[in-house]
């Protein structure tokens, strides 16, 4: 595979390097799994000095939760969530920041408090004027396929809130009986031809598959299984499951503990996350996006040293004791 390069603002993931584990801090008070437990700008900024102290590269910071059956939350408010936290994590560290945010006017805030990459879940689609505040900078963009979006009316979308501004109901009517993987290389084409009109190269995108985002538990594992297909699109790839859905669906048919409210049942989620973080590791995902840092990061370490057997040193080991 051809080495590919994410460029922004004077940094760079590159295909040639060990993934990336970018972090997860929600300053919010109804995230999916961890709800509550970073809001506020103390709390989120603790939170992401643990993070990096474990080991993580990047940090994505989002002010509104994307789950099903979640709110909107209106712009101000969503500003006043996310930028005060980056300000102060800036004030020590210049790790790769990610705001997560499909909306233009946080974006534009949140890249002047000092992040460096915007991860739209809409890929450009959700709010027009995106493309154009990310074109003014030298950010990077991570652009998401949004089944939500695709396929506003399947069973899996109508649980999920509106992630739009424009009305996009029909912009991929046309396609959304196509197989998952197809669906996404459509949508992938229009955020790519948005992108390419602001005048914002290649190497400023990375692509994000969805995972969880109104899939069915085959077509999230579909899209796992031919992640290669973005990369055969010329992009690098930015991969969130931790603790999705489906993942905590697999195991509770085989009876383990999903009750994030226990520590036996969040390292259940974490551990069977962190597998899914080694096989994108060994395909050369560039990063993955995760809420714990240390299960993953021993994940692609080994995945890491499967890759490079043949440069490992050639050590013997001594007997056990």
């Amino acid at each position: 595979m051809e080495n590919l390069i994410f460029n922004f603002n004077k940094k760079k993931i590159e295909s040639k390097d060990e993934t990336t584990l970018c972090a997860i801090i929600n300053v919010t008070p109804d995230s999916f799994s961890d709800g509550g437990k970073y809001f506020g700008v103390e709390k989120a900024v603790n939170r992401a000095k643990e993070l990096i102290k474990d080991g993580a590269k990047m940090l994505d910071i989002g002010g509104e939760s994307t789950r099903p059956g979640s709110s909107f939350v209106e712009i101000k408010d969503e500003i006043n969530r996310v930028c005060p936290v980056i300000k102060e994590i800036r004030k020590f560290t210049d790790i790769a920041i990610s705001v997560d945010t499909w909306k233009s006017e946080v974006a534009k805030e949140a890249l002047n408090a000092g992040a460096d990459i915007v991860n739209d879940i809409t890929g450009f689609l959700g709010d027009k004027n995106m493309a154009k505040v990310v074109s003014k900078t030298k950010a990077g963009a991570i652009l998401m396929f949004n089944p939500v979006i695709a396929r506003a009316n399947h069973e899996g979308s109508k649980i999920f809130p509106k992630f739009s501004f424009e009305n996009l109901d029909d912009l991929f009517k046309e396609y959304e009986n196509l197989p998952i993987t197809q669906l996404m290389e459509k949508y992938f084409l229009k955020s790519l031809e948005i992108a390419r009109k602001n005048n914002i190269s290649k190497d400023r995108i990375m692509l994000d598959p969805g995972i969880g985002f109104g899939l069915t538990k085959r077509e999230n594992f579909i899209l796992i299984k031919n992640l290669e297909k973005i990369h055969n699109m010329g992009y690098p790839i930015f991969l969130g499951v931790s603790r999705k859905r489906f993942i905590t669906n697999i195991l509770q048919e085989n009876g383990f503990n999903i009750d994030k409210e226990t520590t036996q049942g969040l390292a259940n989620m974490d551990n069977a996350s962190s597998n899914l973080s080694f096989f994108a590791s060994l395909n050369s995902v560039e990063a993955i996006r995760v809420h714990e840092i240390k299960p993953h990061l021993l994940a692609i370490k080994i995945a890491q040293s499967i890759k490079r057997a043949e440069k490992m040193e050639n050590i013997n080991f001594k007997s056990y004791n």
